[in-house]
């Protein structure tokens, strides 16, 4: 029967620490499954593959043939599944190839199915990161074609992940993203952009390039998103010293904003930055909050529910501590402090299982063991 046959196949990919030689013959035999008549065998065969692929990229690679024609498939899930399994177990040579059939492949999925994509297109780019600009390209394909919020959001995400992870693709990261919020319905996403353009872009080469962007969304916005192209612009002004008179010029601009929040941010920033003084600039557009957001959450709802009628005492929130690092230097000393300790073998579970397997003549007449799944 076929479906035992897959059942024994997926069984066998689910034990745990195999090798690729250990899981080759399912592998072999889900291959076989993929040019199945039955949708029902090829989704099992492409589902089991796609995550067999997470662990053993290279154990599927044999099947990359048989996959690129199911992308074609008339089911979308066994398409959608096929093509992130390409992504999981793509080579670098094959990357441009493949986001040509995405490109293709996209319009034809719902949202639900394009998230996954995006989400195999990330992590294709941390395993090739010099390969960002064609998924970057890829990928701000995407954010201009229709689909929802998360589907959106999910792009974004990825854009946000591949420019903090890889330096190199930082100007052009956010060049995609500025050119999303110029047209960009949800006011969430485009705070996070205009936000993550305050922090990074004044670090680029050409900082004065993302100004137009950040000023647009001033001018035709709604007030949270102007709040928060304000606060961007003045962390230019802060770090750019050639560009402060010019955000000067834009701040003063805001004060006539119609909703007040705009208006106090941009009056705030004007007496900070000209006051020139460094310490401030640094202590209200620069420094990060210190504090903890969850025990700043549940501190502001205690204080709420409670209604004190003193004011809400921000020195009250615990500070963040950075995770404490063991540097080389300390490490090093610790090892040779303590008393060397003779390398003494010691045996794996397995090996102990074994061998206590092998001292009962019933089954040590039926040699080792193959895998345990103890």
């Amino acid at each position: 029967s076929e479906i035992v046959i897959y059942e024994a196949a997926r069984a066998l990919c689910n034990l745990p620490n195999l090798t690729g030689k250990d899981i080759a013959p399912a592998i072999s035999v889900l291959q076989l499954f993929l040019s199945s008549p039955k949708p029902t065998l090829r989704f099992a065969a492409v589902k089991t593959l796609n995550k067999v692929a997470t662990n053993y990229p290279s154990s599927v690679t044999m099947c990359n043939l048989d996959l690129e024609h199911l992308i074609s498939d008339t089911n979308r899930s066994i398409a959608t599944l096929a093509i992130t399994t390409l992504l999981k177990t793509g080579n670098e040579g094959s990357i441009d190839r493949l986001m040509k059939q995405i490109q293709s492949f996209m319009s034809e999925i719902p949202d639900e199915f394009k998230i996954v994509v995006v989400r195999a297109i990330q992590g294709l780019c941390f395993k090739f990161p010099k390969k960002h600009d064609t998924m970057m390209n890829l990928l701000s394909t995407m954010l201009r074609d229709e689909g929802g919020y998360q589907y959106k959001e999910a792009i974004v995400n990825t854009i946000i992940a591949v420019i903090e992870a890889n330096p190199a693709s930082q100007d052009t990261g956010l060049y995609h993203l500025c050119e999303f919020i110029e047209d960009c319905e949800h006011g969430v996403l485009a705070t996070k952009i205009l936000h993550l353009l305050g922090r990074e872009g004044p670090k680029t080469p050409t900082p004065s390039k993302f100004i137009r962007y950040i000023y647009n969304r001033v001018i035709l916005e709604n007030p949270t998103v102007r709040a928060a192209a304000v606060t961007s612009l003045a962390k230019f002004g802060a770090v750019c010293a050639d560009l402060k008179p010019s955000i000067l010029v834009l701040l003063r601009r805001c004060l006539f904003d119609s909703h007040d929040e705009v208006r106090d941010r941009a009056t705030f920033y004007l007496t900070v930055l000209e006051s020139n003084n460094t310490s401030l600039i640094n202590q209200y557009l620069l420094d990060t909050l210190q504090s903890s957001i969850v025990g700043l959450q549940s501190l502001l709802v205690h204080y709420i529910n409670n209604a004190t009628p003193e004011p809400f005492n921000l020195n009250s929130v615990p500070i963040t501590t950075a995770p404490t690092q063991v540097t080389p230097s300390s490490k090093t000393d610790d090892m040779i402090s303590e008393p060397r300790k003779s390398a003494v073998p010691t045996k794996t579970r397995q090996e102990e299982f074994a061998e206590k397997l092998a001292e009962i003549p019933e089954f040590a007449r039926l040699g080792p063991v193959f895998k345990s799944s103890s």
